[in-house]
């Protein structure tokens, strides 16, 4: 909590609050209060603080920062979707195959082409195509009779109404599938019931210090609408993983999953520029992480569309988006043609101008951890670790080439891709962020993307050539080192034997004189 201030024992010993009179305390009083105070400090919530505190400033600064940091009466927050990602390299994309069979995706409902769409994935990869295959809504089986047009089932947690898929061949090698999944009318106000309900400042001891930091009231808000967003994203991840495990679900944590949080917002614009310079740090929209304009994207068509990929603040979920959209601002012609005012119509229009960004985005995401795998790799395969383990070592080269197999490929055809101005100017576009070098010329999203992914590329690339190297030398003087401990177990064998045939002679001898 890096906001947060410890409470040391001067200041802490009269509650935070300077006092200005002088008291003369008898001895035995600070001898007691001595014995108290780390007693207080561990458990500041069950012993009083022995130097006492003013409970009324406490009372009166809560009330004013929950007053600040609640929602105006004006203003709706929903937490509209859950979007999760997941990658199919050449080890994982079986796993894809597999998932589409079983849960009943691979053909549709109501079929309009001739192949499947598992038929449609391995054309795609084959010949080195790019392409979209929206599988749209997917409801329960019992809720799909309400709905027209629903061409996939399946069963998935309470917490959501309905799941919005697409599955995107990026590159020959790679293909994304990305899972929205749309939260209950109940769900999607907890973001605005944990920023309005009040809270109270509390203690957090600090053991090791004897201390204790105390939350404010924004920290505790904040650490509220974390734990709602870690909780719907551990759902998604958990179902996704379970019926199409990919490159993510077998080799990262569930923080690393590329995911995107959506907000749906009347009478506030996210990633405003003319914010307010006096607003404060407990403002509300902080803790949602759409307060500031800078590192956000803005819709060209729609400017009420919002996104940014900053993870500044999100140290613990570094591939995470957040997009949020004003919508009582938007026409009524929008909404007639997304189909009405619905949190499922406005996560709708929002995936229509973001599907081909995420799923760029999620790539990205896939590149950079397969960088750290390499990079883990390396770090882990120490000549001093060597040294005590050769055996097993060995058998972690051999995992690594096996598992890394494609990788130099798929680097190549990410690499490609970025150049290609096309394949963006078609699917990840539509989106400007101000330019502080050129301020008449915004800065495109597709340019964005395609810096990114070249850089991530090109790196993914050398890192792995020095790798590869680095591990052939490993490997190489591991191959020496077993050679000369080979040569010397022979010496030693042949010295053994050398010296059981003289032993023998000389009994022999001995023997044939005694005879």
């Amino acid at each position: 909590m890096k906001d947060e201030q410890p409470q040391n024992t001067e200041e802490g010993k009269t509650g935070g609050i300077l006092t200005t009179e002088k008291k003369l305390v008898p001895k035995w009083m600070q001898r007691l209060r001595k014995i108290v105070w780390p007693l207080h400090a561990r458990y500041p919530h069950v012993i009083p603080n022995p130097y006492g505190e003013d409970k009324a400033y406490y009372r009166k600064r809560d009330a004013e920062s929950n007053a600040k940091s609640a929602l105006d009466k004006d203003v709706t927050l929903r937490l509209g979707c859950i979007m999760v990602s997941e990658i199919f390299g050449p080890n994982e994309i079986e796993t894809l195959y597999d998932g589409l069979e079983k849960i009943g995706w691979d053909r549709e409902r109501t079929p309009v082409r001739d192949g499947s769409n598992i038929d449609w994935l391995k054309t795609q990869r084959l010949y080195g195509s790019e392409g979209t295959m929206p599988l749209g809504w997917v409801h329960r089986p019992d809720d799909a009779k309400k709905y027209v047009g629903v061409q996939y089932i399946a069963e998935f947690p309470k917490q959501f109404s309905s799941l919005l898929v697409t599955i995107s061949q990026l590159t020959p090698s790679t293909t994304c599938m990305s899972i929205g999944f749309v939260l209950t009318d109940e769900a999607a106000l907890e973001y605005a019931n944990a920023l309005n309900e009040p809270a109270k400042s509390t203690r957090v001891p600090m053991r090791r210090s004897g201390t204790y930091s105390i939350m404010g009231v924004e920290h505790v808000k904040e650490e509220r609408v974390r734990r709602i967003r870690e909780k719907y994203r551990n759902v998604g991840i958990s179902w996704l993983s379970k019926n199409f495990p990919g490159f993510f679900s077998e080799h990262c944590e569930n923080s690393h999953f590329p995911t995107v949080e959506f907000l749906s917002l009347d009478g506030f614009t996210p990633f405003d520029e003319d914010a307010p310079r006096d607003r404060g740090w407990g403002h509300w929209s902080r803790f949602v992480n759409i307060d500031r304009d800078f590192g956000s994207w803005t819709c060209s068509s729609v400017p009420s569309l919002r996104f940014s990929f900053d993870a500044v603040r999100r140290e613990n979920t570094p591939n995470h988006m957040t997009v949020a959209l004003r919508c009582d601002v938007l026409s009524e012609e929008v909404l007639k043609i997304y189909g009405g005012d619905s949190l499922s119509s406005r996560t709708y229009f929002a995936n229509e101008h973001l599907d081909g960004i995420i799923a760029r985005y999620a790539l990205a995401s896939y590149l950079r951890e397969l960088l750290r795998s390499l990079k883990e790799t390396r770090q882990s395969l120490s000549a001093r670790s060597v040294a005590r383990r050769s055996t097993s070592e060995v058998e972690k080269i051999s995992a690594f080439f096996r598992r890394s197999i494609g990788v130099p490929s798929i680097a190549r055809e990410v690499l490609a891709l970025s150049e290609n101005d096309a394949s963006f100017r078609w699917s990840a576009t539509g989106f400007t962020q101000k330019s502080y070098r050129d301020e008449e010329k915004p800065y495109e999203i597709k340019e964005g993307l395609k810096s990114f992914l070249g850089g991530l590329s090109r790196q993914l690339l050398e890192e792995d050539q020095d790798t590869r190297e680095f591990l052939n030398q490993l490997s190489s003087a591991m191959g020496t080192k077993e050679s000369i401990a080979a040569q010397r177990r022979m010496e030693r064998l042949t010295y053994l034997t050398l010296a059981v045939a003289l032993v023998s002679m000389v009994i022999a001898i001995v023997t044939a004189s005694s005879t």
